[in-house]
């Protein structure tokens, strides 16, 4: 009976190392929910995808945001004051919502699902921004340069702009602080070389936003300073709709975590068990200390905290 035994249990064993080998290490699955294999997923194919991404969706947001000011006072006939006021809220709704799609993409959706709702909605404010400003806004035609200010406007015309920039501000906040962390997440930095280039995406990623920032201060300013306001915003809408098909043409190979719930519940239950056990004396040896067992760690593909010596 033993000897029947220690064969099955070595091709577990040889099983559950061959899965390490051509699994990531750090508990990615793919878009199945299967552990991600390391030849098939990530890396940099999906994270030069999510570069691009990045820099397009930056310059359609500056191609916006950059002359916003300028925009309401030669168009919608607001003065400087009440200009730079309106940006200022406008700005800090991004913010806001920043936070919205962070708490979403870490508690329910995962960022994959996150970046691409929040996407759609960015590229549908934007052509609908567009629309509006070819429309109605830009009215009479040519007016809205240095020299020509636009007449006055519509309560109806002026709710639809600012309902098209604010669905811009909710897509643009709960898109990024997301994509940044999905990028990384594409590398293994349980391996050596992926570990490597997990650090090196960063700056990378830094560089697409920069490099996105310029084209739309420099090309797209200088067509919306000419007044030619709709040109300028469906430069803007046509780059954030190619940064969603690129970002979607991604999808198979890209690795994901998987998000744990409200993270006030599991805030909760680490404050209880930490009040529950304030007088336990620690272990000296860490490796007596309770861990989960080997098996249900790879199956769940959840990564371990390291022990430390500090708050305990």
């Amino acid at each position: 009976m033993g000897s029947s035994v220690r064969p099955k249990q070595a091709t577990k064993d040889h099983n559950m190392k061959k899965e390490q080998e051509i699994s990531t290490l750090d508990g990615s699955v793919d878009r199945h929910g299967h552990p991600a294999i390391r030849t098939r997923t990530g890396t940099w194919v999906a994270g030069v995808l999510l570069l691009v991404n990045q820099g397009l969706a930056t310059l359609a947001f500056f191609g916006v945001g950059v002359n916003l000011v300028v925009f309401l006072t030669r168009v919608i006939g607001q003065d400087n004051a009440e200009a730079a006021n309106n940006v200022s809220k406008w700005t800090g709704t991004v913010y806001i919502f920043s936070l919205l799609g962070a708490f979403l993409s870490d508690s329910y959706w995962g960022r994959y699902k996150t970046c691409a709702i929040f996407q759609s909605i960015f590229v549908i404010g934007l052509v609908s921004l567009s629309i509006t400003t070819y429309t109605f806004l830009v009215k009479p035609r040519g007016c809205g340069g240095e020299e020509t200010p636009c007449g006055s406007h519509s309560g109806y015309r002026m709710g639809l702009f600012y309902f098209s920039i604010y669905l811009i501000a909710l897509g643009n906040g709960g898109y990024q602080p997301n994509v940044a962390t999905f990028g990384a997440d594409q590398f293994d930095e349980e391996h050596p070389d992926e570990g490597h280039s997990k650090i090196a995406f960063f700056s990378y990623f830094y560089l697409a936003l920069n490099l996105g920032s310029l084209f739309s201060n420099t090309v797209l300013g200088y067509f919306e300073d000419k007044g030619m306001w709709a040109l300028g915003f469906w430069a803007s809408a046509v780059s954030a709709t190619l940064a969603l098909i690129l970002f979607l043409c991604g999808t198979p190979r890209y690795r994901h975590f998987t998000p744990k719930g409200n993270p006030l519940s599991r805030f909760c239950q680490v404050f209880v068990a930490a009040i529950r056990k304030r007088n336990v004396v620690m272990i000296p040896n860490e490796h007596h200390l309770f861990e989960a067992d080997e098996t249900k760690n790879i199956g769940d593909r959840d990564r371990k905290i390291l022990h430390t010596e500090g708050f305990r």
